[in-house]
């Protein structure tokens, strides 16, 4: 171990590696481009594809990608399974419109949870408070 502080070897071997040029890529670091591959032939026609039909033959290689995103858009259409969204998913109420009703709670701020009692006390305080409706 040398008498070098920490810091001081750590700054001078960053300041080093800055210094020294970028050794040359290597030659067989070099990848030669990879030939794509022609679509296969028994690829049956988008329009001819339904529910039960195999996609799987438009995810293989060489599969132009437009034929590919033609095939899937197909099999969404196909299926309405895959179109209707999920019924537990959370994330798809609508949060932005108001409440359609006040949620009552036993629950008061400084009291906690009211047992029936004191509910039932605090409904007749409530109804001494407001005066009845009057139709007439």
């Amino acid at each position: 171990m040398s008498g070098e502080p920490f810091l001081s070897r750590w700054s001078r071997r960053k300041l080093d590696a800055k210094a020294e040029p970028a050794p040359p890529p290597a030659e067989e670091a070099k990848r030669p481009e990879p030939v794509p591959e022609p679509p296969p032939p028994d690829l049956p026609p988008v329009e001819s594809l339904g529910k039960d039909s195999d996609y799987s033959v438009f995810l293989k290689a060489g599969v132009p990608r437009e034929l590919k995103q033609a095939a899937l858009q197909k099999l969404w259409e196909a299926d309405p399974a895959l179109m209707a969204p999920e019924i537990m998913d959370l994330h798809m109420g609508d949060y932005t419109s108001p409440v359609g009703e006040v949620v009552k709670t036993a629950w008061r701020l400084g009291k906690g949870a009211l047992d029936a009692a004191e509910l039932a006390a605090e409904a007749e305080e409530k109804a001494k408070i407001t005066p009845p409706d009057q139709d007439s």
